[in-house]
């Protein structure tokens, strides 16, 4: 991996884990009725430096900071001008909702907007990769797919260090399906690139034969299925093994996609 890519692999992943613990904190919110606590005004702060430390690491790739802002003059066409935006509203809606919740309890609707707003930017950020038809294998929904699904695992389970006892069955139950579902995403995928063209089939060449991929499938789901197995709740350990796991996949992501420009000049 060269050094252009860490950034944007530090920006996607923590942006997103910070989307998920919104997500999360939202629903149980909804779900509870939840007071003003401790535990939520935390939850909400370490939402709000999870993305802090995310825009940091995107600056890295910019070059200039003042290059995020000149982004904005290009919303009406433009996927990265929506994604600077969708990420600048759900910072102040974060910021909003902790500040609230040290008065005492931040309002229902707030918290709402903020994971929608949220959900928005990571739609944003999935459109700035799909969009390049020089990635054929990623011109199309599954950055999407990728994104909100990392952002569902790593949410739930580092939201499991800031729910109660009562919510930890159910935060088990949906972390196991959303890693089945990953399991069975990840696992299919390079298949059908296989079966496609030349770029397609690179690229799933690419993933089957590289330890990156195999991390992910290992160590970032089929361990973790294996433990959720008979659990009633998320052990306090394993979201470090999601970390792990996500980590390895975002970084296949950036590294493992084949583009048409390396087949320029060729018969095939």
């Amino acid at each position: 991996m060269e050094f252009r890519d860490l950034p944007l692999v530090l920006f996607t992943l923590l942006s997103q884990i910070a989307v998920g613990l919104a997500l999360v904190s939202a629903t149980r919110q909804w779900a509870t009725v939840e007071g003003p606590s401790l535990r939520t005004r935390m939850e909400w702060l370490t939402i709000g430096l999870i993305l802090a430390a995310a825009i940091v690491a995107s600056l890295f790739h910019l070059g200039n900071p003042w290059g995020a802002v000149r982004t904005l003059a290009n919303l009406k066409s433009a996927w990265l001008s929506r994604e600077v935006l969708g990420l600048a509203a759900f910072g102040v809606l974060v910021a909003m909702v902790f500040l609230s919740g040290v008065k005492g309890s931040p309002q229902g609707w707030l918290l709402k907007l903020a994971a929608v707003v949220g959900l928005a930017a990571l739609f944003a950020t999935s459109m700035t990769y799909a969009s390049p038809p020089s990635m054929p294998a990623v011109n199309n929904a599954l950055p999407f797919a990728f994104f909100l699904l990392t952002a569902i695992i790593l949410g739930v389970g580092l939201g499991s260090y800031f729910a109660s006892d009562a919510q930890q069955p159910a935060l088990q139950r949906i972390l196991t399906n959303a890693l089945i579902v990953s399991l069975a995403l990840n696992l299919v995928v390079p298949c059908v690139w296989i079966a496609g063209g030349t770029v397609l089939r690179q690229t799933g060449f690419n993933y089957l034969q590289s330890p990156l991929y195999w991390t992910q499938v290992v160590v970032g789901l089929l361990a973790p299925l294996a433990v959720l197995w008979r659990a009633k709740r998320i052990p306090a350990w394993l979201p470090l093994l999601l970390l792990v796991g996500e980590a390895s996949g975002r970084v296949a992501f950036f590294v493992l996609m084949a583009t048409t420009v390396e087949n320029l000049g060729k018969l095939f």
